[in-house]
Parts: structure tokens; sequence; C-alpha cells
């Protein structure tokens, strides 16, 4: 019998909301090493086998363990040291953290699936992209898993929304509708919009919304500089900053629209049909693979950031719920039950 366990390195505290719905799923245990991604867990995914080991290393886990997962890339040195400084032939598993038009841009990234040794994947549009790249033939093995944390969502489903209103929805006035922003990091493709609208986007905020602001973590963490230059001097009182916050379907339950641009959450946010709106901070030509989800709303073109909000307002009653649920389905696939989920897995590793 394989022992497995799950890893979260350093403070991608994001990332919980993947590995740990796995490790419950798998009934494994979660190592992090990090003290506030630890306090995280131990609130929000009290379901999880989890631990703090602030000196975790490779060597510590190659002692007990044949099989690690993480929502980060192994790479070709992990395997190298535990085979020849600690003789263990490990198994290491990436699983995605999201799924996104990335990738078609800057490639790089996407070659790094096919350094590991089992990749998850969640469905036909990430097979699509990775053989489109030229990087699905070259996996060495993959397991085709569905949209997993959905299902881990519905089954403590009230247990999170109870979080989500204690947190966040408590907060707003529940006669108005939610708008979420939800913007990307500055990648390597430059995919973020969050420099460029956040000041117009606070200052023209209707009062006829919530507005709820969630940034990547790594805005601030890659790009402090123009992180803090980018903040209002003041918010809204019908606008909420949301951050240190990983859970993300108990959010989505509750907003009416969402507005992004290439974040991983408007795959997400597919699956509850409502209104969405995209801002693309390079215009791309509109037959641009990079903007495939962005046809399951309205993009807004830049020469109407100014003016946001009256655009949602406008066309918040459009409807695309059945290319939503086109998209959503070619996304994530098959939906499997947690423990026929976990049977699949163990039986492919």
């Amino acid at each position: 019998m394989k022992k497995i366990a799950a890893i979260n390195f350093s403070t991608s505290f994001h990332l919980l909301d993947h590995i740990a719905p796995l490790a419950y799923t798998l009934d494994i245990p979660l190592f992090i090493d990090n003290e506030k991604s630890f306090d995280l867990l131990k609130t929000l995914y009290p379901q999880v086998n989890s631990h703090l080991n602030e000196n975790l290393s490779l060597q510590f886990l190659a002692k007990d363990f044949d099989t690690l997962i993480s929502c980060k890339w192994w790479f070709s040195e992990d395997k190298f040291f535990l085979k020849n400084f600690y003789n263990k032939d490990i198994n290491l598993i990436f699983c995605p953290h999201g799924n996104s038009d990335k990738g078609h841009i800057n490639k790089a990234n996407m070659l790094a699936y096919a350094m590991q040794d089992i990749v998850f994947l969640y469905g036909d549009h990430m097979k699509n992209l990775l053989r489109n790249l030229n990087v699905y033939k070259k996996l060495k093995k993959h397991v085709t898993i569905g949209n997993f944390r959905l299902e881990f969502y519905k089954k403590f489903k009230k247990f999170y929304d109870d979080i989500a209103e204690k947190k966040i929805f408590s907060k707003l006035n529940k006669n108005k509708k939610t708008i979420l922003y939800a913007p990307t990091w500055k990648d390597l493709e430059n995919s973020t919009s969050f420099f460029q609208i956040l000041k117009k986007l606070t200052k023209n905020v209707s009062k006829d919304f919530n507005l709820i602001i969630k940034p990547h973590p790594n805005l601030e963490e890659k790009n402090p500089v123009e992180f803090y230059g980018a903040l209002p001097n003041d918010m809204p009182s019908n606008v909420l900053w949301l951050d240190d916050f990983p859970l993300i379907y108990p959010l989505l339950n509750k907003c009416d629209i969402y507005l992004g641009d290439f974040s991983s959450i408007g795959y997400d946010f597919l699956y509850f049909q409502r209104p969405m709106f995209f801002l693309d901070p390079f215009e791309r030509d509109k037959k641009s693979p990079s903007l495939f989800l962005q046809s399951c709303g309205y993009k807004i073109n830049k020469g109407n950031w100014n003016n946001i909000i009256s655009f949602i307002r406008k066309n918040e009653n459009s409807n695309f719920k059945e290319k939503q649920k086109k998209i959503y389905e070619y996304a994530f696939g098959k939906t499997f039950e947690l423990k026929n989920l976990k049977k699949k897995i163990l039986e492919n590793i």
C-alpha cells in the first residue's frame, strides 16, 4: 500500500482550497511549513488531517512516504535529490490549482507538466490546451479528476456558507446585488487588470451594488510597489476588501456578478450560470485562444474602463447560461463522488 502525503510549501495559502479538499478526499495527511497557512487550514478545513512542520524537508518526507502530492510544480532536482541523497524513488504528483486560459502566450510553465511523475487534470479543456502546446503526449501519466473542489464544498455546504456569511456577507447590504472583482496576478503573460482599474473601479462604484475585491496574493508579494501604488486612498462603504480567504465556492455561491480578467476563479463561477464580465489589459485579438472563457460573458473594452459599473448595470440581464453550462462541462467533465474519486486515484498511483 502506497504511503501518500499532500504538501503545501511556503506562504501559498491560496492553494489550500485545492490541496486541502484533495487531502480530505484521499484521506491522507497534509503537511504545512508556514504558521499562517496552518492556522487557516485548521480553521477553514478542520476535516483534514493537517500537520505543521516549519522545517519541512524532502529528507523528512522521504523517511515515511513514497508518494507526494502538491499544487506547485515538482522539478527534476527534487527527483534527483530524493533518489541520490535519500535513496528513495518517490512518486511526485502535481495537481493544478485552477483552470484558466493562461499558457498560450508564455508556454514555459506548461512544459513543467511533462516533468511530473503523474499529473491530475480536470477535464477536456486542460487536456486540449496541453495538446495544442505539444505537451500532452509527453506526460508520463495523468488521471482525470473532475471538479473535486465543488463536490467537497457541496458535502460541507452549510459549514462553509456559515463561514462566508459571518466573514463577508453579513457586512454587505442584502438588498443589493454583489459584484465580485477577482483579478489574477501579474504573471509572465501580464494577465492582470488590477493595477489599471482598481482606483477607477472604487471611485465609480455605484451605490446600487455591493463590491467585493478579492486580489490574488501574488499581486502584493511579487509587485509590492505597484500594488500599494494602485490602492485607493479610501474605500466606499459598499466595497469589501477580501484577503486571507482561500475559500472560493462559498464566496461564489452568494455573488451575483463576476468581474475578472484571466483568473481561474472565472471557470469556477461558470457553475452558477450568472452574469460575467471580463477585462483584457492587452486588448488581444478576439480570436485569441486566451479569450476562450470570455465568450461566456461580456468583455469590457478599455474605452469603457472609466464606466465599468455603468456597463455592468446596462448588460447584467444578458443571458449566457447555455454557453456557460457548455464550457463548464468542457472544462471539468464528469463529476465523481469523492469516494469514487478516491478509489480511481489510488488505483492509478
